[in-house]
This record gives structure tokens, sequence and C-alpha cells, in this order.
């Protein structure tokens, strides 16, 4: 994380409680957080108003007033916390720093004062993320580049027969192949565990090797756990354990704990690099 459901959350406080506002100044602390970037110091936002606030994917694409606009990827562990002049905090992305900790945090890397003397804090432990600001007319060609997939929340884009096309094409494990946005844009781990369980599939089964009627449950299940995901306001998930609410997330982070289904203890593997959460019973393996 933060994975689609996350950013959507970051772009709707955007939205909400920066657009119309003022840049009045800017405490970049990470130089190497504005890498690959066409124009080069944040600085340039300054007297700007942001204007509108967009997402592809997992990137946030905030449109500045004088057609500047800026890409934003939260990659492994961002965190964007906007304070009030009030005091009233509104925090999303990675747990860490605490939401309610003080700030600026060590983690903290750059800081967007406002006219009103709103604060915005973006943080990365991980050190992961990235800013680019450029041109706004540059935005759609920048976001070509990566090449996404269709949107795992619906769109006529994302139909059953394409996700089957692509799929079909990968002898990989079906959780890996998820994992890449050019299949689904959006998916990350903990969305891809949930889609999995909810649709009963192994997650290393080959991805070609899924048959129409599973392909069916599966499509359904990744619009049905990004939507939960995003109704949530991302899922809740501290120190690597998850915090279900109203029974999500269902299986990621929840090693050893029951099925909500069946009852069986959650099981987690490596698979594609990455910590792997599934139900023995709902998803069993075909090659046991």
């Amino acid at each position: 994380m933060p994975e689609l459901p996350e950013v959507e959350t970051i772009r709707r406080i955007v939205e909400r409680e920066l657009v119309g506002l003022s840049l009045a100044g800017v405490d970049l602390r990470l130089a190497k957080l504005l890498r690959d970037s066409p124009l080069p110091d944040l600085r340039l936002l300054i007297g700007r108003e942001i204007e509108s606030a967009e997402r592809r994917a997992k990137v946030l694409i905030t449109h500045w007033s004088g057609d500047l606009s800026v890409l934003t990827h939260f990659k492994l562990a961002g965190q964007l916390a906007v304070v009030r002049p009030d005091g009233r905090r509104i925090v999303a992305g990675h747990p860490v720093p605490d939401p309610t900790g003080p700030l600026p945090h060590k983690s903290t890397h750059l800081m967007l004062t406002f006219d009103d003397e709103t604060i915005a804090y973006y943080s990365d432990l991980r050190q992961f993320g990235w800013w680019r600001l450029m041109p706004s007319a540059d935005v759609e060609g920048a976001l070509a580049s990566f090449a996404f997939g269709p949107e795992g929340t619906g769109g006529e884009a994302f139909d059953r027969e394409r996700l089957a096309d692509r799929l079909g094409r990968r002898r990989i494990a079906v959780k890996p192949a998820l994992l890449d946005q050019r299949v689904v844009a959006g998916l990350g781990n903990i969305y891809v565990d949930e889609a999995l369980h909810r649709a009963r599939i192994h997650p290393g089964r080959p991805a070609n090797s899924l048959s129409l009627v599973e392909i069916a449950a599966l499509h359904e299940a990744i619009r049905w756990a990004l939507e939960r995901g995003i109704e949530q306001g991302g899922a809740d998930i501290r120190r690597g354990k998850a915090y279900p609410r109203d029974g999500f997330p269902a299986i990621h982070a929840r090693k050893g704990e029951p099925c909500m289904r069946c009852g069986t203890s959650i099981v987690k593997i490596p698979l594609g690099g990455r910590g792997t959460y599934y139900c023995p019973r709902c998803q069993p393996d075909p090659e046991a």
C-alpha cells in the first residue's frame, strides 16, 4: 500500500480540502522526491491554486492554475496529511507516521503551506515515492508511458473478455499476473489477495489455467475488493496486521486467523516476492 483505494481516498481529500487554495510556501526536505521531473522546482507552484485532482491507477494528478500539473506516486509507504488552520487533520495512505502523532515526522519529506495556513504533509518511510512537475499539456503523454491497463473499478475497458485475454497469455502464477499494472490498473498486494479469496482461486494457479467461469468470478471479485476498499477509505493494515471492518480485509494480513467463510486457518506464503495470504480450503491448490 497505498493502492488504488488509498490513492482514491487521497484524491478525494485533495479535492475536498485543497482545491481552490493558493500555495504560499514549499519546504522540500528530500531532493530525490522530485526525480525524473520535467520541471525541476516545486517553488514554481507558489502563488498558484489547485484547480482539480484526478487519479489514474495509483498515480495522483493535481492540476494547478497557470497550466501546471503534478504527478504523485505514493509507492509502498507514501502518506498525505492535511492539517487545517483549526487543527482538523485528514490523513490517508500508509499508517506510518501515526495519523494522530506530531507533524512533521522524521519521514516527512515535503510540506506545502497554503494561503489560509492549511499545511499538506507528504511522508514516506521507504522513500520510494516520487513527485513530477510538468506542463499540464504533458500529462496525457506521461501517463501513457506507463501503459496502464483498464481501471479495475469498472468501465467499458474492464470487461471479462479483456481480462481473460490478458491472463490467458501468461503462464506465471495468477497473483503476480494481476499485480502487473498492464493487466489491471491499480491492483496491489492487499486487493489481489482479497479478490482471489472471494473468487476461490489459489494465488499460485497459472494465470492461463483459469476457466471462463473462474475468470467471471475473478472479474466480479476485483471490482468488489476495490470498491470495498474505497468505501472504507483504504484497508486498515497496521504493523503488518489487518483490522477488519465489516469483514474487510477478509484474508490479507490475517495469518493464522480463521477464514471468515469456513473457519480454516489462513496461510501466508511468499509468491512473486510478495507476502501472499489465502485459505487452503476455500482456495485449494490443484497440485496439492
